[in-house]
């Protein structure tokens, strides 16, 4: 728990102590491989130590007597260095070039060994760093041998290879560190991406409110943000409501009492007001609150509702024809689908005449197009009149009735329903507007 309390809750912080850990593994790694380029002394050093080895122990080999040189040579040898004593000589002269330049090195080293029987074999090692292993016998002057046995070692490969390989391993624990912090510190930041997007399409999402204290306040204003809004859209919707239900008394009083209206141009001209101010409300009503449609969605036939909905439309002696399949399922909140559908198929009747609707099924997706006659939309308003309130000023715009979000409604079902809402313009004339939903 002490620890948890020194690490650092701002992100400044954190991100001060990362580069602090970061500074000092590096001084850490240069001490190690500092100390350990000095235990590899160069090739010349170690030419010059062995020779002083075996001049030393020449030295004192002269002042022990013959039965005990062979234990003292023991008893100086060292791990690096062995020496041995024997009478009679136990190393044949290579004579090879390796030898005599190892020869000349040795006796530039020591000039005592000059004029001196020196007799020398060098094998070098096949695998890197290629160390030379060297034996090295001197004559003593009563004709005796002393031999000396030791490694060179091949000191800046060594060097080099360990220094390569230590600031590799380096380099790596501080880039995984300094990974697995920032790692940490961005999961927040991530998750706020998601859900801000999320919310952006209507979903109700809680980040947790964890990582380092800055990303602990974002994480909490975000989500007394997304409390704000989602209790000024309840209280939109609620206000909505409550209009909307006020409202429809007096509509329905006033249809009631244009009943009564004996001139039958004037209750008909009653009625209609009465009609499109219903059409209206229901229109307002319906893309306000359309986020916060408590419908659950479910295994539904589009093929069923499209043909319904052209049924209703014939019923009402209207020009409509539904072609394609029998049935396609999808998984979607049948009456705001039905009310989608509805909507394009309105469209169709008021400004083209009739409305001509086929269902297909392109892959894992299902695609409904409605089609009428009309005169279509320009190509530059196809994206605009998704737009809520507006409405067309050229010649698909006259007699229009409602408030300019029938387009706009259909679009936010189809994105609800992760679906698509697509518009275009018909080469015989007329427009073409496809619904396209997941099938199952």
């Amino acid at each position: 728990m002490k620890l948890l309390r020194l690490w650092p809750q701002r992100l400044v912080g954190q991100v001060t102590l990362v580069l602090m850990l970061a500074v000092a593994l590096e001084f850490v790694g240069s001490s190690i491989l500092f100390e350990n380029s000095r235990l590899y002394p160069n090739r010349d050093n170690q030419l010059r130590r062995a020779a002083e080895q075996l001049v030393t122990a020449e030295t004192l080999l002269d002042s022990t007597s013959a039965q005990d040189r062979k234990t003292q040579a023991v008893m100086i040898s060292s791990r690096a260095t062995e020496l041995t004593w024997s009478p009679l000589p136990v190393l044949v002269d290579r004579n090879r070039t390796t030898e005599h330049e190892l020869k000349e090195r040795f006796r530039d080293a020591e000039p005592s060994l000059r004029g001196r029987e020196l007799r020398l074999n060098a094998d070098i090692d096949r695998a890197l760093p290629r160390d030379t292993r060297v034996k090295v016998a001197l004559q003593l002057r009563d004709g005796s041998w002393l031999t000396l046995k030791t490694k060179i070692r091949a000191a800046p490969w060594a060097v080099l290879l360990s220094s390569v390989g230590s600031a590799f391993i380096l380099g790596l624990g501080v880039i995984a560190a300094a990974a697995l912090v920032l790692r940490n510190l961005s999961r927040p930041l991530r998750a706020l991406a998601e859900a801000a997007d999320k919310v952006g399409k209507g979903a109700q999402v809680r980040i947790a409110e964890s990582g380092a204290g800055d990303l602990k306040l974002v994480a909490k204003a975000f989500n007394a943000m997304q409390d704000r809004i989602s209790g000024l859209l309840r209280a939109r919707t609620e206000a909505l409501a409550a209009v909307g239900h006020d409202l429809r008394t007096p509509l329905a009083r006033l249809r009631l009492r244009a009943g009564f209206v004996k001139d039958a141009e004037a209750r008909e001209a009653l009625e209609a007001d009465v009609d499109e101010m219903t059409a209206m409300l229901d229109s307002l009503l319906a893309y306000l609150g359309g986020q916060e449609d408590p419908e659950p969605r479910r295994r539904t036939d589009l093929a069923a509702i499209a043909m319904t909905v052209v049924d209703d439309a014939t019923d009402a002696e209207h020009a409509a024809t539904y072609a394609g399949l029998d049935h396609l399922p999808v998984q979607v909140r049948p009456v705001s689908l039905k009310r989608a559908i509805s909507n394009v198929v309105e469209n169709a009747l008021h400004y083209g005449g009739d409305a001509t609707l086929t269902l297909a099924r392109e892959g894992r997706t299902a695609v409904l197009a409605i089609e009428d006659n009309g005169p279509g939309i320009p190509e530059t308003e196809l994206a605009e009149v998704l737009q809520p309130f507006h409405r067309l000023d050229s010649a698909r715009a006259r007699n229009t009735a409602g408030l300019g979000l029938g387009l706009t409604i259909v679009q936010q079902i189809m994105q609800r329903e992760g679906g698509a809402l697509v518009l275009k313009n018909r080469p015989q004339g007329g427009l073409r507007v496809e619904l396209r939903l997941p099938a199952l």
